[in-house]
């Protein structure tokens, strides 16, 4: 057997999880996880539609927040709390609960990308030199990201870093998550390729020095990838395997 060795000089891949590592379908997620959490929380916050509609908009202001001191989940937690009569701990270790039993009823909605475990782990066992990053948008607890990794059979150990909500202070809309994920992984960005779907979220990588792989499996957001931010690379995770290997 002919063994892979790679033929692009990347320090570094980051990877997208939702529609990049894994099936996902984002409206029916939405629907999916809004209607269980909205029922989780009946006693807590007896109007569905209220609960939802303010979740979204604290989820916003997490995306949207550019404070550095807080992480991501408290930037969400310190706007959600406020808006009802709960204390905020109660509201914490709610969702947490939520995530270990009733998030399950998104699991159906999730199914693995052909090739994606493949893939990462090529690249793990042939050059465990290079550092692996799910750079995926840090507005869920690691438990969340967790599950979705293990219903869309994602293998966990190959990876340098996760980012989520509790361990990120920037969402990828904001400069300071990738120069963040610089820091702490000491990697120079224009030798690391960013992986992803979303033809801004992950896109916007481009603006801070990373190269950039758009995975046209599950393509969202074309409408906001500007001329600025187009991808230097194109195709399926196989035209990728393709592009890293020989």
């Amino acid at each position: 057997m002919t063994k892979l060795v790679i033929k692009m000089d990347f320090e570094a891949l980051l990877f997208d999880l939702d529609g990049t590592l894994l099936y996902f379908e984002p409206e029916a997620f939405i629907k999916t996880y809004l209607g269980a959490a909205a029922k989780f929380f009946i006693d807590l916050v007896p109007n569905p539609e209220t609960f939802y509609t303010e979740l979204l908009k604290s989820t916003d202001v997490m995306e949207n927040g550019d404070n550095g001191n807080t992480t991501t989940l408290i930037d969400f937690m310190e706007d959600f709390c406020p808006k009802f009569d709960v204390d905020c701990e109660t509201l914490r270790k709610r969702f947490l609960h939520f995530y270990e039993t009733e998030y399950k009823a998104i699991k159906p909605l999730i199914s693995k990308m052909e090739g994606a475990s493949e893939l990462l782990q090529n690249l793990k066992k042939l050059h465990p030199e290079k550092k692996l990053i799910l750079a995926t948008n840090p507005v869920f607890p690691f438990i969340a990201v967790r599950k979705r990794m293990e219903w869309g059979g994602v293998p966990e150990n190959v990876f340098n870093l996760i980012t989520h909500a509790e361990n990120s202070n920037y969402c990828k809309n904001n400069s300071n998550y990738w120069l963040n994920i610089a820091k702490k992984t000491a990697i120079d960005p224009q030798k690391s390729l960013m992986v992803g779907n979303d033809g801004y979220r992950d896109m916007v990588a481009k603006k801070y020095g990373y190269k950039t792989f758009l995975v046209e499996t599950a393509f969202e957001n074309e409408e906001n990838m500007t001329e600025d931010i187009m991808p230097d690379y194109r195709g399926t995770l196989e035209d990728l395997h393709n592009l890293i290997f020989k």
